[in-house]
């Protein structure tokens, strides 16, 4: 797995906390590797060990974050057709239904229209 996967640590906050650049600034204080923001929110990248740090930083100054947790991060995503995102869709979905599996990761990317359809 992990010549494919970055093992990482992730902090994710609503949008609403702050701007991209009062997250940013405020992330790169307290340690982080990397900060992508979006009308969905904030996720704060780290390394694994320092994972904890940053967070306890970042809620001191924008509250109880929605997630922090370790996760694997794909080096490289690959854009899909339709037809073969939905294929792999429905497969995470049935692994996902599982009591056996905790996580999934994937490194594909499908079409916006293709998400809204499938979650629909």
């Amino acid at each position: 797995v992990s010549f494919m996967f970055n093992h990482v640590g992730v902090v994710e906050f609503a949008a609403k906390v702050a701007s991209a650049d009062a997250m940013l600034d405020a992330a790169i204080e307290a340690g982080a590797e990397d900060v992508t923001s979006n009308e969905d929110g904030h996720q704060i990248f780290t390394t694994p060990a320092s994972l904890r740090e940053v967070a306890k930083a970042l809620e001191a100054k924008f509250g109880e974050p929605r997630k922090a947790a370790l996760l694997w991060k794909p080096q490289n995503t690959v854009a899909v057709d339709d037809e073969t995102g939905e294929k792999l869709l429905r497969l995470i979905e049935s692994l996902d239904e599982s009591d056996d599996v905790q996580n999934i990761y994937a490194n594909f990317e499908v079409s916006d229209a293709l998400m809204q359809k499938m979650s629909a």
